[in-house]
């Protein structure tokens, strides 16, 4: 270890590059500490002449005061680090800016992250080469640790490792701090109360004048002040179709300035609307949003059907026949945007009841994904079976309702 250390020091190094590399040795000391210890040991080395000191470059001992080998130590100056250029000089600078950028901001805790030079990094594996990496930590770990520490105490606020409000990003090339601010994410269940409204935006402002995702959405970016919004459901039901139960969602704002809202107060200001119903508002974790997405609970769906011709209440008991698994090739409607392809979906039980000779009520509870539209009218043998093709009539679906959503008990709150 003698000798890796001499011959590391053939370059001038500060404390923390000369420390670093034996990192994982001893306990409660900081790299700074070790690499200070590590060249006084070595300058007592070199003062009673037991190394070869012949190629260290000298001015890695610069402030210290030889007594037997004062030849060493003639015409020493302060030089930079050949490593990190003397990076960690920069701490207290960037942890003021970071603390400046952060004064408007609302949050819990932070992580730091940094941003190195290639250069930095190669330099460092050329250090390892000589002193092998079973003790070594690398330059970035200990920047972003004792840079968290340096902004823990300035800000008052804990390190989270896992799922930080904030990130200090910061620049040694270019000597500058960025702040990420990460997303903040509210989950719910609505109802949809009217027709002709999409679930999420994309719709509007073209087609709709709204839409689930913007009223729910609109009085939560106002209390955080966000900059926009991201908007998962658990599936989604038509536009012209009502959904009568509660339907998981979760908004997803980004760059929040403020996370301390009030969601009772916000849950009474959405359902002012009239046309969407909200309850359970509570803040969750990011990963709350690919268990929603995942999620294949059975729906329970009700649709007015109408026929193009009278059909005999005797002739409708042949719609048990549909009970069983539905064929459905991708639907000419949302052709556009989904994969062309057959997909299969169970029909758990069927309900009708006769309105009059050309229209009933009907009553349809399915698996997940299954396109109620279509199980009608066939979209011209798309679908199979289907209740055109087993009455063998004209079959227009009118009036579309969700009104029943299971759920796996893991994504109820």
């Amino acid at each position: 270890m003698i000798n890796n250390i001499v011959k590391i020091l053939e370059k001038n190094l500060c404390d923390h590059c000369l420390g670093r590399p034996f990192s994982q040795l001893f306990l409660g000391y900081k790299n700074e500490e070790r690499g200070e210890f590590i060249r006084t040991f070595t300058a007592m080395m070199i003062d009673g002449k037991l190394v070869d000191y012949s190629k260290i470059n000298p001015n890695n001992f610069y402030g210290f005061k030889f007594r037997q080998n004062k030849g060493f130590a003639k015409n020493l100056k302060k030089e930079k680090c050949w490593l990190c250029n003397n990076l960690f000089d920069k701490f207290g600078s960037l942890a003021k800016k970071a603390e400046r950028k952060l004064k408007k901001i609302e949050f819990n805790n932070f992580l730091v992250g940094s941003k190195i030079s290639p250069e930095i990094l190669s330099k460092e594996e050329k250090i390892w080469e000589v002193t092998g990496i079973e003790f070594v930590e690398s330059i970035k770990a200990e920047i972003n640790r004792e840079l968290g520490k340096k902004l823990g105490f300035l800000l008052k606020k804990p390190v989270n490792f896992k799922n930080p409000e904030i990130v200090v990003l910061s620049d040694f090339k270019k000597n500058i701090v960025e702040i990420q601010i990460n997303s903040l994410y509210v989950f719910g269940y609505y109802k949809k109360l009217k027709r002709g409204i999409p679930q999420c935006k994309w719709g509007t402002p073209k087609k709709y004048k709204t839409s689930v995702q913007e009223i729910a959405a609109k009085p939560i970016i106002k209390a955080t002040k966000g900059t926009n919004n991201k908007f998962s459901g658990s599936g989604r039901e038509d536009i012209d179709a009502r959904c009568l139960d509660w339907r998981p969602f979760v908004i997803e704002v980004l760059k929040p300035q403020k996370r301390s809202i009030n969601l009772k107060k916000i849950q009474k200001q959405i359902n002012k609307s009239k046309k969407v119903n909200v309850r359970g508002l509570k803040f969750c974790e990011k990963y709350i949003v690919k268990k929603i997405k995942a999620e294949t609970g059975d729906k329970t769906y009700r649709v007015i059907v109408k026929f193009n011709k009278p059909i005999e209440k005797k002739d409708l008991k042949k719609l048990k026949s549909l009970v069983g698994i539905i064929n459905q090739r991708t639907p000419v409607r949302v052709a556009h945007r989904r994969a062309d392809k057959i997909r299969k979906r169970n029909v758990k039980s069927i309900k009708y009841k006769q309105k009059n000779r050309k229209t009933i009520e009907l009553r349809v509870e399915a698996s997940s994904g299954l396109y109620i539209k279509e199980l009608v009218t066939g979209d011209g043998g798309r679908t199979q079976p289907s209740v055109s093709e087993i009455l063998n009539v004209k079959a227009t679906p009118k009036d579309l309702d969700v009104i029943k959503i299971e759920l796996p008990k893991g994504l109820l709150f």
